[in-house]
């Protein structure tokens, strides 16, 4: 009885050391659980895509031009935010305007590049390996050093019609993309396609613009900073 009575206390004490241990054992992992589900909801990504940037102008069908581009993303878990730039190379395309100012002729206009800003909020339905996701957005796009063509009967007619051509060379737009991504660790390949609204009446792009781009996107880490104890 007198070991019974000293062994008893003892082993109780060894059990309460070992529950408290278990128990904070598992508030770390359940910190570690929460802490990697708010680290892999926020994140920076940064991406480089290529492929074709399809557009119609007042003097030329539907063209497609080969395309680079980059951008920043920032995903939560169902949405996120993509903010970037492409520009499609192409040669001596065509377009033309009304050019008031020389009594209302054509005038002939050659470009070689499409530039192209946007901003996107993006929507992901279903997160995993695989990724559909959808966006909406709004941006501008540039027609690059428009040359204008023609006959000029002063230098101060060719400047003013250099400008004119200038004013009509951007236009701004609103835009629908739909894009699947697959991720392998910190990064993912993409697709996805993208049309803009019509450009602005006058403007030197008629009509809707297409794209069809495809890339790979790095993780940069979390956008959110993790609660933090004990000083600075």
């Amino acid at each position: 009885m007198r070991i019974l009575s000293r062994v008893l206390p003892l082993a109780t004490l060894v059990l309460a050391a070992a529950a408290h241990s278990v128990q904070a054992q598992a508030a770390q992992s359940e910190a570690a659980s929460v802490a990697a589900v708010r680290d892999n909801r926020f994140k920076w990504f940064f991406g480089a895509q290529a492929g074709a940037m399809v557009f119609t102008t007042p003097a030329q069908e539907q063209t497609g031009l080969p395309a680079f581009g980059a951008h920043i993303a920032v995903v939560s878990r169902r949405g996120g935010l993509m903010v970037g730039v492409e520009e499609g190379f192409g040669d001596k395309e065509t377009s033309a305007f009304l050019d008031q100012g020389s009594g209302g002729i054509v005038r002939p206009v050659t470009f070689d590049r499409l530039r192209r800003y946007q901003f996107n909020l993006t929507g992901y339905p279903v997160r995993g390996s695989l990724e559909p996701y959808m966006g909406v957005g709004f941006g501008l796009i540039q027609v690059i050093n428009p040359q204008v063509g023609g006959v000029f009967t002063s230098p101060s007619e060719a400047a003013d019609s250099d400008a004119d051509a200038d004013e009509r060379s951007a236009s701004g737009f609103v835009s629908f993309l739909a894009g699947v991504q697959f991720r392998v660790g910190r990064m993912a390949a993409f697709g996805q396609y993208q049309i803009n609204s019509s450009a602005s009446p006058g403007n030197l792009l008629k009509g809707p613009g297409h794209s069809l781009m495809g890339g790979l996107r790095f993780s940069l880490g979390s956008s959110r900073e993790g609660v933090k104890g004990g000083g600075y």
